[in-house]
């Protein structure tokens, strides 16, 4: 296997055909990768100097499951349907491949941190949903979220769920991330915006899927599921995330209470990202479209005529079939800030009904 060198930026991207099949048996020359600082009108291409193709390389893998009102009839079902899937895609018999199990509700609760060790994450599948009953007697006032609406007591936190599996656990690793998120896409009562939730996932170089389930009229009210005595959480914390419900030790990064940039754009301007909406009702399937889609991965709607078995089918399909290329960036692609990634195929007659499916940039860090 071709070792990936520190200063490589890896892309990982699925090619599918028009009826949605995935492509395999592309090389390193059928692609052409170009970077561009704050335009792609201006990207230029870089070498790929590391190619691979198919699962080989380690895995860690995030699963993070709303256990908020709107999913409580879902959970029986998502448990027995993880188990599968876990089983499916990770390769205990390396050691290499992990996975970490995560709630959230109105508060955050890690399950169980990274570990290869299946007993652990298979224990902490049967906790999913599991509360503590003093929770609900613990008066909560009225805040507002860093999408601008207000919260009464309950909530579904599910930016900050996914800003904090990047920020405190993926960005820490090396290999292949991934994040599965089971949601109906609402949120209300996070501190991170959607933006700085997309940045975090990029910055950590985390594809972000969604097992996605279609939500009624999703209630502000919905209460959250936390064990507040919880240890061994995150870094630094007590009860599950660090600091238990209120967020990180001391509160987030700048801020005390909400996101301090509003729920306004965290990303430098050129990129590929809108305005988070203040709106109070919110379609939880174009969120997801939107975290998965810059992130590299896809959204998979359960319906009655697709199973979670089918859907994490197609995700183990997806992950098997992936390929990977590295360059190192040239020194306008080296620059610290946000650069957009344009993944294409060479000879667009003979491909052009060949979709590649990719995240849509990357973060370089200052010094790096």
């Amino acid at each position: 296997m071709i070792t990936v060198k520190p200063d490589q930026v890896v892309v990982t991207a699925v090619v599918r055909d028009r009826k949605g099949a995935l492509v395999d048996g592309l090389t390193k020359d059928d692609f052409v990768l170009k970077s561009g600082r704050r335009s792609l009108d201006s990207a230029k291409a870089q070498g790929i100097e590391y190619f691979d193709h198919g699962s080989d390389v380690p895995l860690t893998l995030g699963l993070v499951v709303d256990v908020s009102r709107g999913m409580k009839d879902k959970l029986e079902e998502e448990k027995a349907e993880s188990q599968v899937f876990l089983d499916s895609v990770l390769q205990p018999a390396s050691g290499a491949d992990k996975v970490f199990v995560v709630q959230f509700a109105k508060q955050i609760e890690m399950l169980e941190d990274v570990t290869a060790e299946k007993p652990k994450w298979q224990k902490a599948l049967t906790e999913l949903g599991t509360e503590d009953a003093q929770f609900h007697n613990q008066p909560e006032p009225d805040t507002t979220d860093a999408e601008g609406r207000k919260v009464r007591g309950g909530g579904t936190a599910l930016y900050d769920a996914v800003f904090l599996s990047g920020d405190e656990v993926l960005s820490k690793v090396k290999g292949r991330k991934v994040l599965v998120v089971l949601t109906d896409g609402v949120d209300v009562g996070s501190k991170e915006s959607l933006t700085d939730t997309i940045e975090a996932a990029q910055r950590a170089e985390m594809i972000v899927y969604a097992v996605y389930f279609k939500s009624e009229q999703h209630s502000e009210q919905t209460p959250g599921n936390n064990r507040s005595g919880r240890t061994g959480g995150y870094p630094g914390g007590g009860g599950g995330y660090p600091g238990g419900g209120g967020g990180y030790p001391g509160g987030y990064p700048g801020g005390g209470g909400n996101n301090p940039n509003g729920g306004g754009s965290g990303l430098p301007s050129g990129t590929p990202s809108g305005t988070p909406s203040r709106k109070p009702s919110v379609d939880g399937k174009q969120v997801m479209e939107r975290l998965c889609g810059e992130t590299g991965g896809r959204v998979f709607e359960v319906s009655k005529k697709q199973s979670i078995d089918d859907v994490y089918k197609q995700i183990a399909e997806e992950l098997r079939s992936e390929y990977r290329l590295g360059f190192t960036p040239d020194e306008a692609a080296a620059r610290e800030g946000y650069h957009q990634i344009d993944l294409s195929l060479k000879d667009p007659d003979k491909n052009k009904k060949l979709d590649v499916q990719v995240r849509a940039g990357y973060y370089v860090e200052d010094g790096k």
